[in-house]
């Protein structure tokens, strides 16, 4: 299993330069067709491209490590591209003066410049994904499936950061492409012909461009992967299969947590109840509390509950998350665990000043959505009271009050997509109806 989990984590980072290579691939393959196929039947070639990505989409193997975010971003473009590609040739066909043609403002056999579409349709949706990021839905669909970055490990990091490294690289080269080519349309280009001065910034400044970046991204990914051999792989031969388990202790609405003594140093604030076991799907709640007996060394009963676990194969370890409760905050002086009692106040202080390790706050962010989530929604997303704009409050004691499955995706669903949330009917129709799963 470590050898397989190895060898799809080497493939999750090269799958980042292919999804590259495949996505501004396309990209630019329509660039560079645009002097050889009519304008008139460019769109049908872009529309076939789009399907292509949407059926990798459609078909992608839920267990492998890639993030497709990019192809996703893809689709888009190549969908708006062909629409304005389609409208630009309509308008030339039924509504533009014949007299253009008699004077030579307008060409037939060149309604539109390819890459002075699709470059500025390249530039806005990667810029709407950047500015988006985590909130797309796209996204979140990840989150609900496999955890946030944190809790997938070192890929789940990756991922995070190097989809939006991406994005921001198509941001700037897109717009390189749409500034230098329509600067040049506009003080050079004459609507005849395209010759080689044409030919060279609308098509092969782009195809160059394209040629740079894989070079780039390919030496890039060949860091990373080394870093990954080097750091990743040999903490992982040392500590072996594993499984995390963590506790988040509580009493009443007061956390207990190791706080480093200096507030400067570079220490994050974790929980101090968490351990790795040897491997193993499943935990069950009598090995949760053993395992929390031997690492506080309490041996009195603790009321022990079970919130909800990332299971990722290819992730560092898989995680199960637990919830400790105590009537008092005197009853951990007797154990092993070292930390102080902290208020919700103090933990929401610490959070907004980015003081917890990036697992606690997941683990905080998570359980906070979904009571909030099951305060003021039903399972399909509808108002549980018909109050406009109203919010819950979120105290730390729901935590053990509330009778709610926390390992429930369909409440992070809810979350992100409920009544109060734009089309959301619309939407509900659109996943039963066209996508074929019930919610």
């Amino acid at each position: 299993m470590h050898k397989r989990r190895n060898h799809a984590n080497n493939r999750g980072i090269s799958s980042l330069w292919n999804h590259w290579a495949i996505s501004f691939g396309a990209i630019n393959f329509i660039v560079f067709l645009s002097p050889i196929v009519s304008k008139v039947w460019l769109p049908a070639v872009v529309l076939i491209l789009e399907l292509l990505f949407v059926g990798l989409l459609k078909n992608k193997d839920e267990k492998a490590p890639v993030c497709n975010l990019l192809p996703f971003l893809t689709t888009r473009i190549l969908f708006f591209t062909a629409v304005i590609m389609v409208g630009i040739n309509i308008y030339y066909m039924e509504f533009i003066d014949p007299q253009e043609y008699v004077i030579g403002l307008s060409n037939r056999k060149i309604p539109y410049i390819s890459v002075l579409v699709i470059a500025p349709v390249t530039f806005v949706f990667s810029l709407w994904i950047y500015l988006r990021r985590s909130r797309l839905a796209f996204c979140f669909q990840c989150h609900i499936r496999y955890g946030l970055p944190a809790e997938r490990g070192f890929l789940g990091r990756i991922f995070s950061h190097e989809s939006i490294y991406q994005i921001r690289l198509l941001i700037m080269l897109s717009g390189a492409m749409t500034l230098f080519g329509w600067l040049y349309y506009w003080l050079f280009y004459h609507n005849v012909n395209l010759n080689t001065p044409d030919r060279f910034f609308f098509v092969w400044i782009p195809v160059i461009l394209y040629v740079l970046s894989l070079i780039y991204l390919r030496l890039r990914y060949m860091g990373i992967y080394a870093f990954y051999r080097k750091n990743v792989v040999g903490e992982d031969n040392y500590r072996g299969d594993s499984t995390l388990i963590r506790y988040i202790l509580l009493c009443d609405d007061n956390i207990f947590l190791k706080v480093p003594a200096d507030e400067l140093s570079d220490e994050k604030v974790d929980t101090p109840a968490k351990m790795y076991v040897p491997y193993r799907e499943k935990v069950t709640m009598y090995d949760a509390e053993q395992n929390f007996r031997m690492l506080s060394g309490l041996h009195r009963k603790v009321e022990i509950k079970f919130f909800y676990e990332n299971f990722n194969y290819y992730s560092d370890s898989n995680i199960f998350h637990y919830a400790c409760f105590f009537s008092g905050k005197s009853e951990l002086d007797s154990s092993r665990l070292k930390g102080v009692w902290c208020t919700q106040h103090e933990l929401h202080e610490m959070m907004a000043s980015n003081r917890l390790t990036s697992l606690m706050r997941s683990e905080m962010l998570r359980l906070y959505n979904i009571v909030v989530a099951c305060k003021t929604y039903n399972r399909d997303g509808f108002r549980l009271y018909d109050i406009k704009h109203y919010k819950p409050t979120f105290h730390l004691h729901d935590l053990n009050k509330m009778d709610v499955n926390f390992n429930d995706p369909v409440w992070l669903r809810v979350v992100k997509d409920n009544a109060d949330s734009h089309f959301f009917k619309f939407r509900k129709f659109w996943r039963k109806y066209v996508e074929g799963f019930e919610d």
